[in-house]
């Protein structure tokens, strides 16, 4: 199950983050509402080693997730992918 999981100090020690981790069944085009107020960094990778996972877009706290084969064709059916994203909190 996918969740926030906890706080990280900005470098300067100016204000919190939080963390997104999560398994998340997705498919080409489909968004993910991490729970953040914002997203500042995302990362992805996908359960097959063929398959690229990328963030297409961002509006606050949801990611739309971009899901490609290894020839470059858009994979339609879902499947695992694994999410950390660091960012605001609500």
């Amino acid at each position: 199950m996918a969740e926030i999981i906890g706080a990280l100090a900005k470098a300067l020690g100016k204000g919190q983050k939080k963390v997104f981790a999560g398994a998340i069944s997705v498919a080409d085009g489909d968004t993910v509402d991490t729970g953040l107020k914002s997203v500042d960094v995302a990362i992805l990778t996908t359960s097959d080693a063929t398959h690229i996972a990328a963030v297409t877009g961002k509006s606050g706290g949801t990611i739309t997730i971009g899901l490609a084969d290894n020839a470059g064709s858009a994979v339609t059916t879902a499947e695992t992918v694994y999410i950390l994203a660091i960012g605001d909190p609500k």
